[in-house]
């Protein structure tokens, strides 16, 4: 997320161990042994960000603090622990406050500045867009670190290079050890320069296996809501709230191409949103490719019956769940039918068998 983030509601802790303690507490969290290892290893990386960045004497270069680079399976825990250790570092040091925002989300941001340099013909472009990113924050925290377009593959050690020569400090998530990055990507061995470096800069830690919280929680909530109604509306606010899991609710924005995808509703990797802001508005295919590389999951409301009537919708709502299911994403909505029902149109009556087929998988899933 090119983060707008406006909190709804959290909890201020020094250390992120002292948060999850709170969490614990208040029974919002359970003891995970894999949690707090890694809760431990970000309370040590505290104090030495909230020292000022000292100066290399041979090069005049700011040198910054080792990241960590956190890796781990899908609902271990990582957004959480990103939240809390967000949260300590403005906390203990205002006056260096980071920039948190999700990877792909940075890389657009950073391609932009790339191109508004070769615009602006600077004979560095790359170096003027780290200028202009390292000046967001000296802490950079990035939330599911995943490598998938050769664009952003070619550039990452270069840029990555010039910020931390700039004294940017990372911290970073990801499903991946570092060394599966881009793993069978075109022309990899011109990514490998990166790995080393991401590797050199950032203590790379794994959260031990454990529970895989969300999975449990999904296991308990019903996928499909029918009919759509007082009762749905109530059902799926308590499911978005179950599976924030005490992540602060935020208002965040996905930037495609120059567009801004408006989400009023995140909990981390999940947002609640409605079927009109996703499938009315003008968006396209890779609108939702980039909707479900941000998102673990969604929780949808007010999914009509699509027909002839609504074709452009139909056809976003179809591209929406293909997005989805290709990254293995969850999706929870309410709807005005079940999923047998939900097209009775006649231009896509052919396509919308795979999309049916695709929900029934992806119901059953989360049910």
């Amino acid at each position: 997320m090119m983060s707008d983030r406006v909190t709804h509601h959290s909890a201020s802790h020094e250390t992120v161990s002292a948060a999850m303690a709170a969490g614990i507490a208040a029974g919002r969290l359970q003891p995970d042994e894999g949690q707090l290892a890694v809760a431990r290893a970000l309370d040590d990386l505290l104090p030495r960000l909230a020292s000022p960045g000292r100066r290399s004497w041979f090069r005049r270069r700011a040198v910054s603090p080792r990241g960590l680079y956190i890796h781990g399976g899908v609902g271990r825990g990582k957004t959480m622990l990103m939240d809390m250790f967000h949260d300590a570092l403005v906390t203990t040091t205002p006056q260096a406050p980071p920039f948190r925002l999700h990877f792909h989300d940075f890389m657009v941001l950073a391609q932009d500045a790339i191109h508004a340099a070769r615009e602006a013909g600077e004979t560095d472009p790359i170096g003027a867009a780290a200028d202009s990113l390292a000046s967001r924050g000296r802490v950079m925290c990035f939330d599911e670190m995943e490598v998938r377009d050769i664009a952003d593959a070619m550039i990452l050690s270069r840029l990555f290079t010039a910020m931390f020569e700039r004294g940017v400090t990372v911290v970073a998530t990801s499903n991946r050890h570092a060394d599966e990055l881009y793993k069978n990507g075109l022309h990899r061995d011109r990514f490998l320069p990166f790995i080393a470096l991401l590797k050199a800069r950032c203590d790379v830690m794994e959260i031990a296996a454990g529970a895989d919280w969300r999975a449990s929680m999904l296991a308990t909530l019903p996928a499909w809501y029918t009919p759509d109604d007082a009762a749905a509306a109530a059902a799926l606010d308590a499911a978005f709230i179950s599976l924030a899991g005490g992540t602060a609710v935020t208002g965040d924005v996905v930037r495609v191409a120059g567009r801004e995808i408006i989400f009023d509703r995140v909990a981390g990797d999940v947002a609640k949103t409605s079927f009109a802001a996703l499938c009315e508005a003008p968006l396209a295919a890779r609108d939702y490719l980039a909707i479900a590389g941000r998102f673990a999951g969604l929780v949808v409301e007010s999914v009509p019956v699509l027909s002839d009537r609504n074709e452009p919708a139909a056809r976003r709502f179809m591209w929406l769940v293909d997005a989805l299911y290709d990254r293995q994403r969850f999706l929870i909505a309410s709807a005005a039918s079940g999923i047998e029902g939900l097209y009775d149109g006649h231009q896509f009556a052919f396509e919308f068998d795979r999309t049916r087929s695709r929900l029934g998988e992806m119901t059953r899933r989360a049910s």
